[in-house]
């Protein structure tokens, strides 16, 4: 890892993290938190506790994930750190921008217009016409960077529209399906 970018989630409020390790894989690292750039020497001990120097001040950190948290770090945690638990909801720019595609377009009528939140390939159609959908409900795959992302229906509702076909190339903000 040289560089690397996410966003935290936590109680709502989102977080903009940068990560760089200055091409070095000894524990050292420099991090950008909302702005604020910290020194951080992390060491991972046994019992999957990281012993975490961060300013000078010294943390010992209890990380647990929750389901699958992958390569690009996108997934859930617990963190505790000096008695408290946090849970974290840890997203890479790309997966925000799907998490939001599937929830910005939720119109005063109550319509939601689910968008490609960028370039790439209808991988999978999971509704068709005329489908009750329940919130959360995967709705389309797209693939794009040689990853498919399911996008999800913000709202319990009907499938008015499909406005695409597996297999279509779509542009960012290509209109997939319509929820009413």
């Amino acid at each position: 890892m040289r560089s690397m970018k996410f966003i935290a989630e936590i109680g709502g409020r989102s977080h903009t993290i940068e990560v760089d390790n200055h091409g070095a894989d000894d524990g050292y690292y420099t991090m950008v938190v909302d702005g604020e750039r910290h020194e951080v020497d992390a060491q991972l001990l046994r019992s999957h506790i990281v012993s975490v120097l961060i300013d000078h001040k010294s943390y010992d950190v209890d990380i647990e994930k929750s389901g699958k948290l992958d390569d690009t770090l996108d997934g859930r945690m617990k963190v505790r750190v000096r008695g408290r638990v946090v849970n974290l909801d840890i997203l890479s720019e790309r997966r925000k921008k799907m998490k939001e595609a599937a929830t910005a377009h939720l119109s005063q009528s109550g319509v939601v217009n689910i968008e490609s939140p960028m370039p790439g390939k209808v991988f999978k159609m999971l509704v068709k016409e005329g489908d009750e959908v329940e919130e959360g409900q995967g709705v389309v795959v797209v693939e794009a960077m040689k990853m498919e992302n399911e996008l999800k229906s913000p709202k319990a509702g009907t499938v008015t529209s499909v406005k695409v076909n597996e297999g279509q190339a779509v542009d960012a903000g290509t209109s997939l399906v319509i929820i009413e």
